[in-house]
């Protein structure tokens, strides 16, 4: 019976110590994921993102966050002060293999403080721009969309003034939505495809 209890507590202790070790591993995972993101000032970290989609964010792209059955969503691994959350997401369809980045800047209950920070953040990108490697600068230019307490979805759309190809389809999309009983304040860096580009795959 003796025996048997110490082997018991031996099991125990074992299990405790996996436990243990793993919620380790975890936390040292943690800590160096978060060691990776960078937060940077706000027009660097747009300038990181840009400069990085005609290699598709690979650059920017951190761990794994969850797969689905089009779409992988990813740590983005460049961050702007006061972000909720920085992600990049990846598309894998037959028809669409790019990749998206966004940044969720607001929460909340109150219209007057979401538009507000949309408005400001507007501001913000309007002085965003890429610097390439041959030191041109391709500045952000947009039109401005007021917000209305009344409309749930509104967007400001910019784009790079120039005529690289590379960032042709290139958009910086504002918005402010309402949903779940909250204003949502957005940043998303996408590329589009044309409209008569959409749908060629299907059926070949």
């Amino acid at each position: 019976m003796k025996s048997l209890l110490t082997l018991i507590v031996a099991m125990a202790a074992s299990f405790s110590c996996m436990a243990q070790s793993q919620a380790d591993s975890a936390a040292r995972a943690d800590s160096i994921l978060h060691t990776r993101i960078r937060v940077v000032p706000f027009v660097d970290a747009i300038d990181s993102v840009l400069g990085d989609l005609p290699n598709n964010l690979r650059q920017v792209t951190g761990e794994l966050l969850l797969a689905e059955a089009e779409t992988e969503s990813y740590v983005s691994l460049v961050a702007v002060p006061g972000a909720r959350n920085c992600i990049v997401r990846r598309y894998h369809s037959v028809e669409d293999t790019t990749a998206s980045w966004q940044a969720k800047m607001f929460s909340g209950e109150d219209f007057g403080v979401a538009s507000r920070k949309y408005q400001q953040l507007f501001q913000l990108l309007k002085v965003c721009c890429v610097r390439m490697p041959d030191s041109s600068i391709y500045y952000l230019d947009g039109v401005w969309q007021p917000a209305r307490e009344g409309v749930t979805f509104t967007t400001s759309t910019l784009k790079l003034k120039t005529d690289d190809q590379r960032f042709r389809d290139v958009e910086v999309e504002l918005e402010l939505v309402y949903e779940l009983a909250d204003w949502g304040v957005n940043i998303n860096i996408v590329t589009k495809k044309p409209d008569d580009v959409v749908g060629m795959g299907r059926g070949n």
